[in-house]
């Protein structure tokens, strides 16, 4: 590092002095989380939990708990938009254990009411910004048309419910992106759609599940 790199490190640290968001250490301009917890994240993953079935798949990064559960609500409820580019890393990492052909990146929506109250789908974030390690494009396929938060029903009427309607024909192979499992039918809902509309196979990635 030259001089002027070296003095334009200190402007930038002077000007945007930033913390973990975790550990509340001192971090590199711009930036909301620190090495050591970014390392200590990938470190513990993935959790090799995966599903197969007869035209989905399945894989699970990590269980819903510590930091990545930590992240996971900073991201999605206090708008930390900046960890979207941590939890793409974290995606890719789990993909690169478990790669599948796929001819579009595509997400589970958030509901209006979500959408409403945090003013961005969280999910449609990461998938635009995974299609440029993935090599793949990301359309939006599916429409969520529940009212509420899925965390706030019971599992009765979780299955009751028919959330999803599908916005486009999808391509005969999709990866699909989730941040959280919790009872898995979200995922089923979304995968079933998909098929019914005329894809082929359905990978699904997920950061974390519950247990």
């Amino acid at each position: 590092m030259d001089r002027f790199e070296k003095d334009l490190e200190k402007i930038l640290k002077y000007l945007f002095l930033n913390t973990c968001v975790l550990c509340g250490r001192e971090t590199s301009p711009l930036s909301v989380l620190c090495e050591e917890c970014e390392t200590k994240i990938l470190k513990k993953g993935p959790s090799f939990y995966s599903e197969s079935h007869r035209n989905y798949e399945m894989f699970v990064y990590s269980d819903y708990r510590d930091e990545l559960e930590q992240l996971i609500k900073l991201y999605k409820y206090r708008k930390e938009r900046q960890l979207s580019k941590f939890l793409v890393r974290v995606f890719v990492k789990l993909y690169s254990y478990f790669p599948r052909q796929a001819d579009m990146v595509t997400w589970i929506p958030s509901s209006l009411d979500s959408l409403e109250e945090r003013g961005f789908d969280h999910m449609e974030l990461i998938a635009k910004k995974i299609t440029k390690f993935l090599k793949i494009p990301a359309a939006k396929l599916l429409e969520n048309i529940s009212k509420g938060r899925q965390v706030e029903r019971r599992r009765e009427e979780r299955k009751k419910m028919g959330r999803f309607v599908c916005r486009k024909i999808p391509p005969r192979n999709i990866i699909l992106l989730d941040d959280v499992m919790t009872t898995g039918t979200s995922i089923k809902d979304s995968v079933k759609v998909l098929l019914e509309n005329g894809a082929n196979r359905v990978f699904v990635y997920i950061l974390a599940r519950t247990t």
